[in-house]
């Protein structure tokens, strides 16, 4: 067998086994310690005490198996670029434990993002053309490369709300992102891709509804900023010849295209609260899963729905990759319009349909808050298999 195929099923062996063996531990931790996620009968889509340690799990294998990849070293800077992953580790494990205020954790993401451009050169320079606009200026290129980094993660953690949404959509997103960079020769960039995705894979076997452990802000933080990463560096293959052939010049768009689920579900969820002069960073109800499991889809549906539309949304924009890229950009935000479940019409459909999982309560409405016996039988039949 070939050497380098021995080694790529070794690394994801390692990787994989890394959280399918951590997870379980946590889990046990967890409820010894009393540290999980307590349901609250309005927005949280839960009705048990869910452990929120799973990014622990995504941290220590994606870290240990970029690392034994062997070209982890090509990229360029790396000390910066872990030292900005352990930076978001630290925080998110602070907010997920004993909670940060908004204002701190954008704070560490500024931080984090500054470490990573000044310490990987990895930073938006050119719009290819979008837009009208070429090279920017160094200058603009921070601020729109930080305003990049922020958006991403914070959109990534508005999802993380239904049993394995976002572990799923984080998959599917990097799986794309890996395949983009292997075909443009850029090793280092699939495989933190593809290592992202397996780190994710092994989550989810714990994350599906009925979900043992939920990533918490600890895995949001961290895949988050692995996937404005992996966006960033994409944008940048307009200038790869290997790309090109495959893709045109369509480098910047399609990142809009893979993560167009938490993007366009953050810029709705902004707009909505903004016509009620709400505000738009305050936990609430109002997002894409939330409206999905009140036309009757559980948890299993929601995560399918979105993780399909990711897909065919991507697999769309690839396919007419050799397009103007502002046609490629309006076709990808009128199929988004036009399949999303935003308006009454569309929603009313889907509940005509039936589309239905019945994996657990499928209506934000039918969830209610366990007694206090119901809670203690809960942790009992939870903690038994990790025992």
């Amino acid at each position: 067998m070939d050497t380098n195929i021995i080694q790529v099923l070794a690394v994801s062996i390692a990787t994989f086994g890394v959280v399918y063996i951590t997870i379980p531990l946590l889990i046990k931790v967890a409820y010894l310690k009393d540290l999980y996620d307590k349901p609250d009968g309005e927005r949280k889509l839960h009705t048990r005490f869910v452990p929120t340690l799973g990014g622990i799990a995504i941290f220590l294998a994606f870290f240990i198996g970029y690392s034994i990849t062997g070209v982890a070293s090509d990229f360029g800077g790396y000390p910066y670029f872990s030292a900005a992953m352990v930076l978001l580790f630290f925080t998110g494990m602070k907010d997920d434990l004993i909670g940060l205020s908004a204002a701190k954790k954008l704070g560490v993401e500024i931080i984090a993002g500054l470490l990573l451009i000044f310490g990987t050169n990895t930073y938006i320079g050119n719009f290819h053309g979008m837009l009208g606009i070429h090279e920017l200026p160094f200058i603009a290129s921070i601020g729109i490369t930080l305003f990049t980094m922020i958006v991403v993660m914070n959109a990534y953690n508005l999802i993380d709300g239904v049993d394995g949404l976002a572990g799923s959509v984080g998959l599917v997103a990097s799986l794309f992102f890996g395949i983009g960079f292997y075909l443009a020769g850029s090793p280092e960039m699939a495989a933190m891709s593809f290592i992202l995705s397996i780190s994710l894979l092994g989550f989810l076997v714990y994350n599906f509804k009925p979900a043992s452990i939920f990533m918490g802000d600890t895995g949001s933080l961290i895949v988050g900023f692995l996937l404005s990463v992996l966006a960033i560096r994409f944008i940048g293959l307009n200038e790869v010849p290997a790309y090109t052939q495959y893709f045109g010049l369509s480098s910047p768009v399609i990142p809009v295209a893979i993560l167009i689920v938490p993007l366009y579900d953050t810029i709705r969820v902004f707009y909505r609260r903004a016509k009620r002069k709400t505000s738009p960073f305050l936990p609430g109800n109002d997002h894409i899963h939330h409206e999905l499991m009140r036309i009757g889809l559980g948890h299993a549906g929601v995560t399918i729905m979105l993780s399909a539309y990711t897909i065919i949304i991507t697999t769309l924009a690839a396919s007419i990759s050799s397009m103007n890229p502002h046609v490629i950009l309006g076709v990808v935000l009128i199929t988004s319009i036009l399949m999303f479940p935003t308006n009454g019409t569309k929603r009313m459909i889907l509940s005509k349909i039936g589309l239905k999982f019945e994996f657990g309560p499928n209506n934000v409405d039918d969830i209610h808050i366990k007694s206090k016996a119901e809670k203690q039988e809960d942790l009992k039949t939870t903690s038994e298999p990790v025992s």
